[in-house]
């Protein structure tokens, strides 16, 4: 049976005495990605069939939203009187407590490129509002084929005050609203804002790659990429924005301490930018070393949030994972996730081979393989993917990556193991494995979205057996199920002690 997370319990000491346990469920297994492209709606947030394809329904743990800040705040008039929008938001997490699965939270302002569809990236009045000083607009560049791209981007300074109000206020509205959706203790994970152009990682600005001198490609906002005085190789403009190594630092504290009081039983994540071209990982415009104000942020939020703390780097593939993740979690005593390259269904780019074909040791299982091997139990996968390749995600999960080593026991000895045939025409078996000690209970067949539609009862073996439980396909009115999504979930009073999901097809 997959056990969906694990737990870590925290005694919080005032003045020498112990106050409460908190328990903070930790976020383990695969979590898939939405597509957050501003102009795309929630509805085409998923690849088509993610949520009744197999690989989703028996091993996708949860769902990792990501939410540009434009889909839950679409303008501001007064500045500090927010007044937030959540259908977008709503929509997704429906989409994973609806199918019983965990979910994490990044919010992210994104670049200003047609290419990457961050089209609204902040709110409108945003700037005006705020202050130019809030966000500036600068160009950045992006590797890839010669001779590169160029992005305007917004970057939100963490020493600015109104900044720091700004994600003060978006992370009690998110915590509130989590709460009075009922879908907050299906939370795992939220990312906190950083440095970067998408705002849940942390990157302070480099040149590498710079612009060659002949390249004269335009960017989104107009401006001739080079030569051009506002880019992110421009250390002057940083300086005179007020960058400075302790701004850096003790702004970035003040959001992180906003985003732990507001989920002070969370795991909060730490998103580190891979290290870019020439080895220059994690870079700051002083003379400090390379990395060190990184690895003083990741400091600085686990004495924030002690025995909460995620640090994750993007673009995992096959053999490559980043050194820095694999220092900092055991310096600072925190979790290791990954976010995995996304491939689009098309079997392209996987670390210079073929993602196709499916299975074991084929690309895209040794992709899941090399996360594992680096010690990562949260990866977040893209829907197309999880598609694409169901056979990889089987073998990873028979060869136990990412199932939980220090997982909790399973709550009762009730538990259910599979649905056969699936998908189904109709009947299908429900393999239980049941136990004496247990009340007799029942098995319910629920759809997608938690109505129950039949309820049959179980009598109490007389010793430990599995037993196959037929449903023939009709509801408790008599008449057939529709086709869609299904879960048979054991059931003792109001807990279920295990479920196991299936489609019907008519």
């Amino acid at each position: 049976m997959r056990l969906a997370g694990s737990f870590v319990v925290l005694l919080l000491v005032v003045a020498g005495t112990p106050v409460r346990a908190v328990t903070v469920p930790r976020p383990y297994g695969y979590y898939v990605l939405n597509d957050a492209g501003n102009e795309r709606n929630a509805s085409k947030a998923y690849a088509t069939g993610l949520t009744t394809s197999p690989a989703y329904l028996q091993h996708i743990t949860g769902h990792a939203i990501f939410v540009p800040i434009a889909k839950i705040l679409p303008s501001i008039t007064t500045w500090g009187d927010f007044q937030w929008s959540w259908g977008f938001l709503d929509t997704l997490v429906g989409v994973a407590t609806s199918h019983g699965k965990q979910f994490s939270i990044e919010l992210e302002t994104g670049v200003q490129n047609v290419g990457t569809r961050y089209l609204q990236s902040l709110p409108a009045n945003f700037t005006a509002t705020c202050g130019a000083d809030c966000a500036p607009l600068i160009d950045v560049w992006v590797g890839g084929a010669p001779p590169g791209t160029c992005s305007s981007s917004y970057i939100l300074l963490p020493w600015i005050p109104n900044v720091q109000q700004f994600w003060t206020a978006a992370a009690n509205a998110l915590a509130q609203h989590l709460r009075d959706m009922g879908a907050y203790g299906s939370l795992t994970l939220v990312h906190v804002p950083g440095l970067s152009v998408y705002d849940e990682e942390l990157r302070l600005p480099t040149g590498d790659p710079a612009p060659a001198p002949t390249d004269t490609t335009t960017c989104p906002d107009g401006y001739k990429a080079y030569p051009h005085t506002i880019d992110d190789a421009t250390t002057t403009v940083w300086q005179g924005l007020g960058y400075s190594d302790a701004a850096v630092i003790g702004g970035f504290g003040v959001i992180a301490s906003a985003f732990a009081n507001a989920f002070p039983d969370r795991v909060l994540g730490l998103s580190l930018f891979p290290e870019g071209h020439s080895a220059r990982a994690f870079p700051n415009l002083t003379a400090d070393t390379t990395g060190q104000v990184a690895s003083q942020l990741v400091q600085e939020v686990s004495e924030i949030a002690p025995g909460r703390l995620q640090v994750q780097a993007d673009d995992l593939d096959i053999g490559n994972t980043y050194q820095e993740v694999l220092d900092f979690a055991p310096q600072y005593n925190a979790a290791i996730g990954w976010q995995s390259n996304k491939h689009n269904g098309t079997g392209a780019t996987c670390a210079g081979d073929t993602c196709g074909p499916d299975g074991f040791d084929a690309p895209y299982y040794r992709l899941l393989k090399a996360g594992a091997k680096a010690n990562g139990h949260y990866v977040e996968v893209w829907s197309n993917d999880v598609l694409s390749y169901p056979q990889a995600f089987a073998e990873a999960d028979s060869a136990g990556y990412y199932s939980l080593l220090d997982a909790p026991p399973a709550p009762a000895p009730l538990r259910i193991l599979a649905a056969r045939p699936n998908p189904t025409r109709g009947a299908v078996l429900v393999r239980c494995e049941l136990d004496p000690g247990a009340p007799g209970e029942a098995l319910a067949i629920c759809d997608a979205l938690g109505r129950r539609v039949r309820t049959i009862a179980l009598d109490r073996p007389a010793r430990e057996e599995l037993r196959d439980v037929a449903w023939d396909g009709r509801e408790d009115s008599g008449g057939l199920a529709p086709a869609g999504v299904y879960f048979a979930q054991l059931r003792e009073g109001s807990r279920t002690l295990g479920r196991a999901g299936f489609v019907i097809e008519r």
